[in-house]
């Protein structure tokens, strides 16, 4: 009998795809998003429609039943980059509709992921509002921060994974999550070379000689922001002629590309978005690396979307590598 399991939040699908990239028998019976752009990227890939938009209206008693529980519930509520407000923030109210439908529902396994600030968000309060919550609804928890750079995805992205088994279906079964699937996985090899699909604009050619000492702030042809007059940080090992610029909300650092990146973040100003920058062949990194940058297969379309959006959902998504392995990790324990 395959594992029947529902999505809430599903953005476009990466626990799916990890799902289905496991190789554990499982069937998706239910998939919740409210974003119109995300579900346009999900029929594109997965040849089906959101089940409902808006979680707040979901009635449970009408939810069809399953297994598994899914969701990686917002996480710009609890984030350090984010103004940490948690359960004060509407979107970190998203977590007690969730336990609201888990409590109706009583899934076998809860599988939840959000960032590891989670656990120190609010002094440790807002982590064990959420632990207790499921334990005293009967489930015996497992939680683990993994980093999907050992997954076998260029990026050091590092997300806290919750999985509650049911106690009156598994007793005190705990899961032995995989911590390493392979090494630490450099971004180099994921680059591929000559893909000039998101082209520079010239004020950014002016930044890279800049960065690299070629051309003096005062020939500059616009005023540097403060911000930007020197890089926030290098990274260790970083050659400047070959590395990659993020933009950050408080500086533009410069990334090792023969490291993992850090965690793939797109920052939204003025209705676009900045995406990070080559300075070897002075271009934006192309979709299909920040496909690969988080674990998707190339394959994946995202053409459904602006390349905007695209680059949102994907520094939104969950690594699909890393769901793929803890769903293994989750089939050896409850078989």
């Amino acid at each position: 009998m395959p594992l029947k399991y529902a999505e809430f939040c599903t953005g476009v699908g990466g626990f799916r795809l990890g799902i289905e990239q496991s190789g554990v028998e499982a069937e998706l019976v239910y998939a919740n998003e409210i974003d119109n752009n995300c579900e346009k990227t999900y029929i594109a890939n997965f040849g089906r429609k959101f089940d409902s938009k808006d979680i707040f209206d979901i009635q449970p008693d009408r939810l069809p039943d399953f297994d598994m529980f899914c969701s990686g519930f917002p996480c710009q509520p609890f984030s350090a980059a984010g103004k940490e407000l948690g359960f004060n923030d509407e979107r970190g109210t998203v977590f007690f509709k969730l336990l609201s439908l888990i409590e109706v529902k009583k899934p076998k396994v809860v599988f939840l992921e959000n960032v590891p600030n989670l656990i120190r968000h609010d002094k440790g309060n807002t982590y064990k509002v959420i632990t207790d919550s499921l334990r005293m609804r009967g489930y015996t928890l497992s939680a683990k921060i993994l980093d999907s750079s050992y997954f076998g995805v260029p990026q050091s992205r590092s997300r806290i994974y919750i999985v509650a088994l049911r106690s009156d279906a598994y007793g005190n079964k705990t899961i032995d999550f995989t911590e390493k699937r392979t090494g630490r996985t450099a971004f180099r090899p994921f680059i591929i070379q000559g893909d000039y699909s998101i082209p520079i604009t010239k004020r950014w050619e002016e930044y890279i000689d800049y960065y690299l000492g070629k051309k003096p702030i005062e020939e500059m042809s616009f005023e540097v922001p403060k911000s930007r007059r020197s890089l926030e940080r290098i990274a260790t090992n970083c050659d400047l002629e070959d590395c990659v610029f993020q933009v950050r909300s408080s500086g533009v650092r410069a990334l090792s590309i023969d490291a993992p990146l850090p965690t793939l973040t797109v920052l939204n100003s003025g209705g676009g978005a900045h995406i990070p920058v080559l300075s070897k062949e002075r271009r934006h990194l192309s979709i299909n690396e920040m496909k690969r940058i988080m674990g998707f297969p190339d394959s994946f379309d995202f053409t459904a979307v602006s390349r905007t959006d695209a680059a949102k959902q994907l520094a939104n998504a969950v690594c699909p590598p890393v769901i793929s392995s803890i769903i293994q990790d989750i089939d050896k324990a409850i078989n």
